[in-house]
C-alpha cells in the first residue's frame, strides 16, 4: 500500500498499490475525497505541489522518546491518545468544532489550556486546564473521545503505550512541511430540536428551558417565564448551529410532562435526548420526561423538586467522560 483515499462523508476507505505520485491523482480541489500518500520515515520530505495538500505524521510511539524532523517551524505539539480524557475536567470551554483541528486551535488561543478532548462523531470539543496526565484520563481503549495532550516541544516527550500519535500544527505552505492533515470544513447541519407536551391525563404544565449553543453565553432561556402549556402542544421547535446541550426546569407545582428530542438531519427524523445532570436515571432517553417542581412527577425520566436538569444530544452521550 502506498495511499490510500478516505470520503468522510461515507466513511470510504480505498488503498492503493500504484497511486504514489501527485500528479496521478485528479488533483481537483473541493472533491470529496482525501488522499494520502505514504511515508515511511520520520523525516517527511515533500515539495507540497498544492497548498491544499498536507502531510500527517502519523506514528506509533510506543512509549519512545521521537527527534524532531528537519525543517519543522512548528510550536503547537499535541498528544494523541486514543483512550479518552479527564472525567469532569472540562473547566475552559465546551463546544462543538466541524474538524478537530479547530478544536485544537481554541486550546492554542489560551495559555491555561493543557489538552483538549475531541469527539469526532458528535464533533465535541473540551478544553482543559488541569487534565495534563494520562494517569488522570480514564484510560480506556475504544473510548469514543480523543484526548490530545500539549507539549511545548518536540524531542524529549515521551508517550505511554501504543495507543498514542504526535501531531505537528502547522499552516499549508508551498514549501515541505510537517502538518496533520487538515479537513476542510465541511457544511455541518444544525441541529433541531423539538419539545413537546404529552397528550395524557395530567401532561400540561409549565417548563423552562435554556439552550447552550457553545458561543460562550451559557445556557440561555428560551421559553417564556410562567407559561402552561396544553396537552400535545409544541413548547420548542427550533434548530441550532452547535448545539451543546438543554437545560430544563419547572418551579411550579403543575408538572409537565413530554418529550425532549433532537435532529441532525433538519429535522427529517428525531431522536430523545440524554439525561446528564441532575435528572434520573442518568443516561436514560428523555422520550418520556417530567419535569416538576415538587417530588410527586412520574415518568420514566424524572426532574424533580425546581432542579435545573443538563440534557444532551444521545451522539454526545458519554458516561465515561
Amino acid at each position: 500500500c502506498v495511499s490510500f483515499e478516505y470520503k468522510r462523508s461515507s466513511t470510504a476507505c480505498q488503498l492503493s498499490s500504484t497511486c504514489d505520485r501527485f500528479d496521478l491523482t485528479l488533483n481537483e480541489v473541493g472533491n470529496s475525497y482525501h488522499w494520502y500518500l505514504k511515508v515511511n520515515d520520520e523525516v517527511a520530505i515533500s515539495e507540497n505541489p498544492t497548498p491544499y495538500a498536507y502531510l500527517w505524521l502519523l506514528d506509533n510511539l510506543n512509549g519512545r522518546e521521537v527527534t524532531s524532523p528537519a525543517g519543522v517551524t512548528s510550536t503547537n505539539y499535541y498528544i494523541g491518545y486514543n483512550t479518552g480524557g479527564c472525567a469532569g475536567r472540562n473547566e475552559l470551554l465546551v463546544t462543538t468544532k466541524p474538524v478537530v483541528e479547530e478544536c485544537a486551535a481554541e486550546c492554542d488561543k489560551l495559555s491555561a489550556c493543557v489538552s483538549f478532548e475531541y469527539k469526532r462523531e458528535a464533533t465535541n470539543c473540551h478544553l482543559s486546564s488541569t487534565c495534563n496526565d494520562l494517569s488522570l484520563t480514564v484510560n480506556e481503549v475504544g473510548n469514543s473521545y480523543m484526548w490530545y495532550e500539549r507539549a511545548n516541544s518536540y524531542t524529549g516527550h515521551a508517550t505511554t503505550g501504543g495507543n498514542a500519535y504526535l501531531w505537528l500544527m502547522e499552516t499549508p505552505t508551498s514549501s515541505p512541511t510537517m502538518s496533520p492533515v487538515t479537513l476542510e470544513p465541511t457544511s455541518i447541519e444544525p441541529t433541531c430540536l423539538r419539545i413537546t407536551t404529552g397528550g395524557v391525563g395530567y401532561d400540561d404544565g409549565h417548563l423552562d428551558a435554556f439552550v447552550n449553543t457553545g458561543d460562550g453565553n451559557g445556557y440561555v432561556r428560551v421559553t417564556q417565564s410562567g407559561v402552561k402549556y396544553a396537552l400535545n402542544s409544541v413548547v420548542l421547535e427550533k434548530c441550532y448551529s452547535g448545539l451543546v446541550g438543554l437545560q430544563v426546569k419547572n418551579s411550579n407545582d403543575n408538572a409537565w410532562a413530554g418529550s425532549i428530542e433532537t435532529s441532525v438531519d433538519g429535522g427529517v427524523s428525531y431522536t430523545p435526548m440524554v439525561c446528564k445532570d441532575n435528572c434520573t436515571p442518568v443516561g436514560d432517553s428523555t422520550a418520556s420526561i417530567v419535569v416538576d417542581g415538587d417530588g410527586n412527577g412520574d415518568r420514566a425520566v424524572k426532574c424533580l423538586n425546581g432542579d435545573t436538569c443538563t440534557l444532551v444530544n444521545s451522539g454526545s452521550w458519554d458516561s465515561t467522560a
